[in-house]
């Protein structure tokens, strides 16, 4: 589809349900009845008044459409939970006389024993002999006529390229501009001091708050290196039930959250006074701890409130609500976050959070035809529309999630319920363009100005392991990423997930795979294909790293599907310049910057580091997080530095020997400067060896005459988790350096190019790290039964941050492990470990399905097996081809379902090494814990046979089984395939699915 021809359709198609929806939402907010005192109600003609909140009083005003001689007005506040009590039940807070004109003008302090009066609801009396009307329902403050404690420029960010982010040293690395980060209310916030050592006091509205130190400093340390990166960082405040006592979760959640039976995610407390009392505070909290000048703390400017509240049984949780009922109590979440960050700091932005469902609903409500618990995305938007605007408007912006229809079908472009219509089921990727079409209609906009929009949660889906599935999810983020790129009207793109996750449900969103050798829910594992299009798609590289994914989406240039696309404006972000780090030289002439002799000198903690501490004269960097991270400390500069006369950045670094550290210590040190603009040279060190000297050259980088600040990183080679320290020392700059290491600074790779062993072609990559080109050859020395013809790589000539591929032979081929094969080389006396990358196996495919069965049947507790094209579950296609097989069951989910084909002849596998079977099935088994998938092989009496006990519904997943010293191998005659629930005997009706069964060799 052209999207360039979208707008003529959707201003055609504009509908009148705004005016249905005004006349739907006069029904909220309004006034009490007439009541046996004889007050009357509200007359219509009356505008509603304007609430007004000056530095030190608030002033309601309006206008009467008729005045009485003996007309007074008088001024009610309630709460801002606002149905505890009518005005009815309370006293005036003042009074006064109209003017002749009709227009009157009330005004009280804004602040009373230390509470602000911003935060009330204020309703106007007309009282005369006739009795006493309210002019219309209770109105909130939404004209804020005070300076913000804060008024710093918006950050403005070079591209739109965002993530969800879980490391922020690779968020560094990745070049993200836009970050969102989940605030749990129900971790930070406590009802009680219990530790004052852990305890952070804050005091608001004449009552002192408590939170929690501990989870204060662990959200410090996540958005500070972001935001001292220049990252525009958005918070998304979520609430959780909690185990703990003193958890201030008791009062913050809803209290008509369904605990048993609703969702996870829980909305905000502010039907009861003090929930919002208690969500006042935290707001305040926040916004006064992440809006500062000095950004202490880190700077935050964009707030989500809760996630996707069209769907709010799961992911707001308030209880069976009508879309009125829910949006009564959280259009005043969402106003007490833009009161109180608006507050703290000018330009603060404030959102609502939705899924992809516009005129559909994301999931099944007990009365369909009275949605209370799954609403109309547009519906969402329309009736807070206008129950802002009847209460009082303000600036509620929209974090949008637009995923693919089907989250496990990341080829969006396919989708079929994204319609270019204000009416469409959906917006995803394939049609986001409806979604600011629609707020600019004028009745939506806020002072005539469309209300902003971010995408805070969105991804594309892995289907399964292969290089075709990490391919298809890559092309799926490049397409979506160039559709937003050139929409001016969206903001930001913030990717869903840094990080595969092991409880997403089966799906993996992230750029990098979760590492099955670890216990956490998301530890970073392998980087993805997409980790280096998302990595460079704002950079001078972007089309280069794209050019795969035409192909995939069936074009032949992206502006055939982007309107406006210009591939010179994707140049946004300069990449990191590389620049040569000596390893050993020392400063001639330096001029010190900081040698510790009285504190840390403006050293601060950075990323992964929990502190930083001065003694002896030097500088000790703190910490414990995993091996593969980064850690370290950074140096802010009071001016930037001219280093064009002394371009050598030198440093001392002590790295102690740690178990968790293993055998190598990889450094990064970092200069950066004015306009985005970043040197970075990495080097490799021995643990335990003492102070090693250090020289960054920044001779060849046209940032060195604009310096501003300076990082050191330090990282492990191993898998496990480093906690401790290092140590830095005389941070200097000079003219030229002297001396040197006894090796060099070099990074080696290698690679065979097919799996044959002896004679398999081998590219081995160095890349010189180091101040000087290199001299000689690496010596191939015999250490794990792998040697190369020749034995001796020349890598004369390498320039300093130039790498070089040499090709080779395997001469021989013994290694203890044939998949993870090690090179050993010599290089100056120094001896090298280098792993070898081996190609996958070739994977043969002897059951595709395409059209047909091809001889399998159903076996134990499957009633029927079919050829089919796609199904319900994730990802709803096959895995490759245009088939897979499918499978029906019903009966106890814990029961074997089995699939079986027998070969007409039998299958001779002895060049096999594996016989594979993709299997996929239906997730959500009642009370299950776990699947299982059991690929079993015949061989006349013999069967060999692999289970997997960890297998992922709703995914494509890869069974293997070894056949390499099963003697049955040369006369396969049957093939099974069984799946079961695990941890139950529910009945379950249900669907598994089978592809591309076949083996490696």
């Amino acid at each position: 589809m052209r999207v360039g021809c979208v707008r003529s359709v959707l201003v055609s198609a504009r509908r009148v349900v705004l005016l249905v929806v005004a006349l739907v939402a006069s029904t909220l907010w309004s006034a009490p009845p007439a009541n046996a005192a004889g007050e009357a109600a509200s007359t219509a003609q009356d505008p509603p008044p304007t609430v007004t909140v000056h530095e030190s009083d608030v002033t309601v005003s309006g206008e009467l459409t008729s005045v009485t001689e003996d007309a007074t007005v008088e001024l009610y506040e309630l709460g801002a939970e606002v149905d505890t009590a009518p005005w009815t039940e309370r006293d005036p807070v003042t009074s006064g006389t109209p003017r002749a004109d009709g227009s009157y003008s009330l005004t009280v302090p804004r602040f009373v024993d230390g509470y602000d009066r911003l935060y009330s609801a204020y309703v106007v009396v007309v009282r005369d002999s006739s009795g006493a009307r309210p002019i219309g329902g209770p109105r909130f403050a939404h004209v804020l006529d005070f300076p913000a404690t804060n008024d710093f420029p918006y950050p403005e960010a070079p591209s739109k390229k965002g993530l969800q982010v879980q490391m922020t040293d690779d968020a560094e690395e990745l070049g993200v501009q836009h970050a969102a980060i989940n605030v749990p209310l129900n971790e930070m916030m406590l009802l009680a001091e219990e530790d004052p050592a852990d305890t952070i006091r804050f005091d608001y509205a004449g009552r002192t708050w408590y939170f929690d130190r501990s989870h204060v400093e662990a959200l410090d340390n996540q958005i500070k290196p972001l935001s001292d990166n220049g990252q525009v960082v958005n918070l998304i405040l979520l609430v959780y039930r909690s185990s703990n006592p003193n958890s201030a979760a008791h009062v913050l959640i809803h209290p008509d959250a369904d605990l048993e039976n609703g969702g996870p995610v829980f909305g905000f407390n502010t039907v009861t006074a003090e929930g919002v009392a208690y969500f006042t505070a935290a707001m305040e909290f926040l916004a006064q701890r992440y809006t500062r000048e000095d950004q202490a703390y880190g700077r935050a400017v964009g707030f989500i409130v809760s996630n996707e509240v069209d769907a709010q049984w799961t992911w707001s949780n308030s209880g069976d609500k009508t879309l009125e009922e829910f949006l009564e109590a959280h259009s005043r979440a969402v106003r007490i976050v833009w009161q109180a960050t608006r507050k703290a700091y000018t330009g603060a932005r404030t959102y609502i959070s939705l899924t992809h469902c516009w005129t559909t609903v994301c999931g099944a409500n007990p009365d369909p035809e009275r949605p209370t618990r799954y609403y109309k995305g547009r519906d969402v938007i329309d009736v807070l529309n206008a129950m802002t605007k009847r209460t009082g408007d303000f600036p509620w912006y929209v974090a949008y999630h637009p995923y693919p229809e089907n989250l496990f079908d990341p080829a969006f472009w396919e989708d079929e319920s994204a319609l270019p219509s204000f009416d469409t089921p959906r917006i995803t990727f394939k049609n986001i363009e409806v979604l600011p079409e629609y707020l600019a209609q004028p009745e939506l906009t806020y002072q005539g100005e469309r209300r902003r929009v971010i995408l805070s949660e969105q991804g594309c889906h892995t289907p399964d392991d292969s290089e075709a599935g990490e391919k298809l999810q890559a092309a799926c983020y490049a397409y979506a990423y160039y559709k937003i790129r050139f929409l001016d009207t969206i903001d930001a793109f913030i990717l869903h997930r840094h990080v595969d996750h092991k409880q997403e449900g089966g799906l993996r969103l992230g750029l990098w795979t979760w590492d099955e050798e670890r216990p956490e829910g998301s530890p970073p594992g392998r980087r993805k294909y997409v980790y280096d299009v998302f990595r460079l798609i704002d950079t001078a590289r972007s089309t280069q790293v794209t050019e795969f994914a035409k192909e995939i989406v069936g074009i032949d240039d992206w502006a055939d599907v982007i309107p406006g696309f210009d591939e010179a404006a994707l140049a946004e972000r300069p990449e990191p310049t590389p620049a040569g780090l000596g390893v050993g030289p020392r400063p001639v002439r330096p001029t010190v910057l900081t040698d510790f002799s009285d504190g840390t000198q403006g050293w601060r903690v950075s990323d992964n580091a929990t502190g930083v501490s001065a003694s002896g004269g030097v500088l000790r960097v703190s910490f414990s997080a995993e091996t593969k991270l980064w850690r370290g400390a950074d140096l802010p500069l009071p001016d930037p530095l001219d280093l064009s006369a002394t371009p050598y950045l030198t440093l001392r670094l002590r790295v102690p020997a740690d178990d968790g550290l293993g055998d190598v210590a990889v450094v990064k040190v970092k200069a950066y400067a004015t306009g985005g603009r970043v040197a970075e040279g990495v080097g490799r060190l021995v643990p335990g060896a003492g102070w090693v000297p250090l020289a960054l050259d920044l001779t060849g980088w046209d940032g060195r005459d604009a310096v501003h600040r300076i990082k050191v990183w330090v990282r492990g080679d191993g898998n496990g988790d480093w906690a401790g320290t290092f140590a830095l020392d005389d941070v200097a700059v000079a003219p030229r350096v002297a001396g040197g290491g006894s090796a060099a600074n070099i990074e080696l790779s290698a690679r065979m190019l097919d799996r044959a062993g002896v004679g398999s072609p081998l590219e081995v990559t160095v890349a010189n790290h180091d101040l000087a080109p290199l001299e000689g050859a690496l010596e191939v020395r015999r250490c794990d039964g792998v040697l190369t013809d020749p034995a001796s790589l020349d890598v004369t000539g390498v320039a300093p941050t130039a790498s070089r591929v040499i090709r080779a032979t395997i001469a021989e081929f013994a290694p203890e492990d044939r998949e993870r094969p090690v090179l050993c080389v010599r290089f100056h006396g120094v001896d090298l470990r280098v792993s070898v990358e081996v190609p996958p196996p070739i994977a043969t495919t002897l059951f595709g399905f395409d059209g047909d069965v091809q001889g399998w049947r159903a076996g134990e507790n499957v009633s029927a097996v079919t050829a089919v094209t796609s199904f319900a579950n994730g990802p709803g296609r096959p895995h490759g081809g245009t088939h897979a097989l499918d499978a029906q069951f019903a009966g106890v989910a814990s029961d074997p379902k089995t699939v079986t084909v027998t070969l007409a002849q039998p299958l001779d596998l002895s060049a096999a090494t594996h016989v594979i079977a993709w299997v996929d099935s239906y997730g959500g088994a009642p009370g299950a814990t776990g699947y299982e998938v059991t690929v079993r092989l015949f061989s006349g009496e013999d069967t060999l046979a692999r289970t997997v006990d960890d297998f992922a519904p709703d995914r494509w997943n890869q069974i293997s089984v070894d056949v390499r010293d099963w003697d049955g191998r040369a006369r396969v005659t049957r093939i099974d395939v069984t799946f079961r629930a695990t941890g139950t005997t529910a009945l379950w009706d249900g669907h598994f699915q089978v592809d591309d069964v076949g083996y490696l060799s």
